[in-house]
């Protein structure tokens, strides 16, 4: 009835359909029970997969998601990763302060890398000969899953401190800064990990090293002389226009192509063109007006579910899958949040919030998948250790708020709220609207804030 073209594109409009409104279903789901809705999408995934639709419906998990269907949500799914990074990229800022406030997330972030590394390094070796692919060196494969448990997802973090206005405080300045270091570093890790896999050593490495050390040396140098002028016009204006708009664009998948080109993957060209553009104070509030909600709304999803497709959680109950989940778990969570605590209790913090910072560095959520989807396309990792590793992604971001809340209820942030406020603000009386720290300018989710928004959005 219907050419191939034409029965592919059906495919993959029902195909969306189903994914948006299963992320949304669940987003909202999660939510009502008190958790960001980035749980819920992720669940929504993997129930999308084989693991439930493809074991309750084969014939229309079969047509929705068939292999037809997949390669073109590949293709969806990576250029709105790429978009999505550089918009992450966009938010990061420099925050000054004294030398204490500056060494402190310095501190806190290499602590919450280096030891979760090499937890999950040496966790990776005794995992090793059940799970290690053929053709991946020992030493590969345990920098990579050692780099997968040494992440925390800044946007979603950053998300959640500033629902319940906790970004003014010193916790949650400390929190989001720790967070955007660490995230920097595990796209370090993720492209040294791409270049040694794809050319086998350091040495022989050259051809992506080179080029990605050149990129980066281009973007910072190039991006704000081209950028600053319109992207401060467009603030003056309150719009960004259609040629900036395009320019940007261009750009982000321009860095996108040649880091795929080079092998390091198309997230780390987006992120690098977000962080190089210059600091515009009201700009990343206008371009999500324009980006962030497509970007949320249907790439995002298309990537839970591509993620989902891929975990087959049917022989979750045998003894050797969760001894290995419950293995990589604790190592995982234990070495970020003992890490964390000792942190800042070297540092003086008190244990609550000493507690709370080191559940929401457990918080994986968006950042791990992006990573362990990766390794799984370049073979560093099988289907079967992916799975548990979405599993990780979803237990170590549940627990992320209940932790938080141990410590800082409504009283205690307040509290925080208050005393940094007191610390910023002359000795003379100020009006009491400066109690809370500035509203969002537009009203717009920005990356930080679009994992765990519904209840907002709502």
């Amino acid at each position: 009835m219907h050419d191939p073209k034409m029965q592919l594109l059906l495919a993959v409009t029902a195909a969306l359909c189903v994914i948006m409104l299963a992320a949304r279903i669940f987003g909202r789901l999660a939510t009502r029970i008190g958790q960001p809705a980035v749980v819920g999408e992720m669940v929504s995934g993997i129930v999308l997969g084989p693991t439930v639709l493809g074991a309750l419906a084969p014939d229309f998990s079969g047509y929705v998601f068939s292999t037809t269907v997949k390669p073109t949500l590949y293709v969806l799914a990576m250029l709105g990763l790429c978009l999505y990074m550089f918009l992450v990229g966009l938010e990061h800022e420099y925050h000054p302060g004294s030398r204490r406030e500056k060494a402190l997330p310095v501190v806190l972030a290499t602590a919450g890398i280096v030891v979760p590394l090499l937890v999950g390094a040496g966790t990776a070796w005794y995992i090793a000969d059940d799970y290690r692919p053929s053709g991946v060196s020992l030493s590969l494969f345990m920098l990579f899953v050692g780099g997968a448990l040494s992440l925390t997802a800044f946007p979603m973090l950053a998300r959640a401190l500033q629902e319940r206005d906790m970004m003014h405080t010193a916790f949650g300045g400390v929190a989001v800064r720790a967070a955007a270091i660490d995230d920097a570093a595990a796209w370090c890790i993720l492209a040294v990990v791409s270049a040694l896999f794809v050319h086998g050593s350091i040495l022989a490495s050259w051809a992506t090293i080179v080029p990605a050390v050149l990129f980066m040396g281009a973007a910072f140098l190039l991006l704000p002389r081209l950028f600053r002028a319109p992207m401060e016009k467009a603030v003056r204006e309150g719009r960004i226009g259609d040629q900036l708009f395009v320019a940007l664009l261009g750009t982000v998948l321009a860095a996108g192509w040649f880091s795929d080109y080079i092998g390091i993957y198309s997230v780390f060209g987006g992120f690098v063109c977000g962080v190089a553009l210059p600091r515009v104070p009201g700009f990343a509030p206008l371009l999500n007006l324009r980006l962030m909600q497509v970007v949320r709304c249907v790439f995002l999803p298309v990537f839970f579910a591509f993620s989902g497709l891929n975990t087959d959680l049917t022989g979750a109950l045998n003894g050797t899958y969760l001894w290995t989940l419950g293995v990589l778990f604790v190592a995982g969570f234990a070495s970020k949040f003992l890490s964390s605590l000792t942190v800042l209790r070297s540092f003086r913090w008190g244990r609550g919030e000493s507690v709370a910072m080191g559940g929401l560095m457990n918080a994986r959520g968006l950042m791990i998948l992006i990573f362990i989807n990766i390794g799984l396309s370049l073979g560093l990792i099988d289907k079967e250790l992916f799975s548990i590793l979405v599993m990780i992604a979803v237990l170590t971001t549940a627990l992320a708020m209940p932790l938080y809340r141990l410590h800082f209820t409504p009283g205690r942030e307040e509290d925080a709220r208050r005393a940094w406020t007191a610390k910023r603000l002359p000795s003379a009386p100020q009006p009491a609207t400066a109690s809370a720290g500035p509203a969002p300018a537009s009203g717009v989710r920005s990356p930080a804030e679009d994992l765990t928004g519904a209840r907002s959005a709502a």
